[in-house]
């Protein structure tokens, strides 16, 4: 009878000791992404104007196409007299910072068109002083800083 009590005390021993733990509620996991990639965004610079529209891809190129207005609109303001003629592109490249102000990073041309036009560059460069703040870029709803190239197109 000794053996049986033995027996039975070890074994509630043993077995109750599931009693005695901790008991973890199970939580869900989120996963977050946590790769970025930064040679894209989610939306492109907007001048206000462009705003309203309600497709992303048409207000890229309303944007792209506002942006030319105003640098074609400081260039008309002044003639250039060139002993060639000229059909050439050249590469404006832009930067739209956080709080939409677009600055000149560098302008990329011929040296032909260099040679013909020398004012050229500074003409730009006074055009993209006079832009508007644009809405800037956005990358998971955060405004950045966002660079592109312009072309424009020269022909007389």
């Amino acid at each position: 009878m000794k053996q049986f009590f033995i027996i039975l005390f070890s074994a509630f021993v043993l077995l109750s000791c599931s009693y005695f733990e901790k008991k973890y509620q199970k939580q869900e996991v989120q996963v977050v992404d946590t790769i970025v990639d930064f040679s894209s965004i989610d939306s492109f610079p907007l001048f206000p104007e462009c705003d309203s529209i309600p497709s992303e891809d048409k207000r890229q190129i309303c944007s792209q196409i506002k942006l030319s207005e105003h640098i074609y609109a400081s260039l008309k303001a002044h003639q250039f007299i060139t002993e060639n003629s000229i059909n050439d592109t050249i590469l404006v490249k832009l930067e739209v910072a956080k709080n939409g102000k677009v600055s000149l990073v560098n302008i990329q041309s011929s040296l032909f068109i260099q040679q013909e036009i020398p004012e050229l560059d500074s003409l730009i460069t006074d055009g993209i002083d006079k832009l508007p703040n644009l809405k800037p870029g956005i990358k998971r709803g955060i405004p950045v800083k966002t660079a592109f190239n312009l072309p424009v197109i020269l022909k007389n």
